[in-house]
């Protein structure tokens, strides 16, 4: 094992720990550490021997930048793939809300016992992200960022501020498409009981509405698959443009 393998080994490993850190959680449970690892571990032995490296530097201050940079880099494009899952689990808590169930207010990781649509959703969305091969699309993009970015010279695009701050507004364009035929559904539902309070005044709407925003929700959200499907397959598709805009090129 040469110096030069093993300083484009340690960079590798450190950019795909970036990554890795931002990968969704599962039902509520996220990977183990061991696990994040393990994944970091192998992915840089299988490309440290391919990638371009810059020259080691001789100084240990110069090192550590460069070692820092890397997670850094690899801490931006792991948070452009975690925009996607975070705006499917916005659009399952908007959702929650309409229906009527009750959503914990935060934006951590969904509870499946507190949060069932979010938790759903969120599930969902990382058996879409497989089924798609969008894990491959964001695979290539790791290994061609050390094409335009080195091994030990990771640094970020001018732009990369702007495009970071467009791709947290594209999350929340995305929640709120996610759940908007919810938000119609209960405008729709509330319009329509208010009248029939009016026409009706010993109706108890609250308690009747309710009940029919939990019915109509539940048949919604049983046929907004597709839709959902739909969303994510553009937006996977789009993932690894979005992260190589990220780095610099040489």
């Amino acid at each position: 094992m040469t110096l030069g393998y093993l300083f484009a080994w340690t960079m590798v490993t450190l950019r795909s720990i970036g990554v890795i850190l931002q990968l969704p959680v599962i039902a509520g449970h996220p990977l183990p550490i061991t696990v994040r690892l393990g994944l970091s571990v192998g992915l840089a032995t299988l490309l440290a021997g391919l990638v371009p490296f810059a020259p080691p530097s001789a100084t240990l201050w110069a090192l550590l930048s460069a070692a820092s940079f890397e997670v850094i880099l690899g801490l931006g494009m792991g948070f452009v793939i975690r925009t996607s899952f975070a705006a499917v689990e916005m659009g399952g808590r908007i959702m929650s809300s309409e229906v009527g169930l009750t959503a914990t207010p935060g934006i951590g990781a969904p509870e499946p016992a507190q949060e069932p649509v979010a938790a759903l959703l969120s599930t969902l969305a990382v058996i879409l992200f497989f089924m798609f091969g969008a894990h491959h699309g964001v695979l290539i993009a790791f290994a061609r960022s050390f094409q335009l970015a080195p091994a030990g010279a990771a640094a970020f695009a001018t732009s990369a501020g702007g495009s970071l701050i467009v791709d947290t507004s594209r999350m929340i364009e995305l929640g709120v498409r996610i759940a908007a035929p919810f938000i119609a559904m209960n405008f729709l539902v509330n319009l329509a009981f208010s009248v029939l309070g009016k026409a009706v005044p010993r109706m108890n709407v609250f308690i009747v509405s309710f009940s029919a925003r939990a019915l109509f929700g539940m048949s919604l959200l049983s046929t907004s698959g597709a839709l959902i499907a739909r969303y994510l397959y553009i937006e996977f598709g789009d993932l690894p443009l979005r992260m190589l805009e990220l780095v610099r090129t040489r």
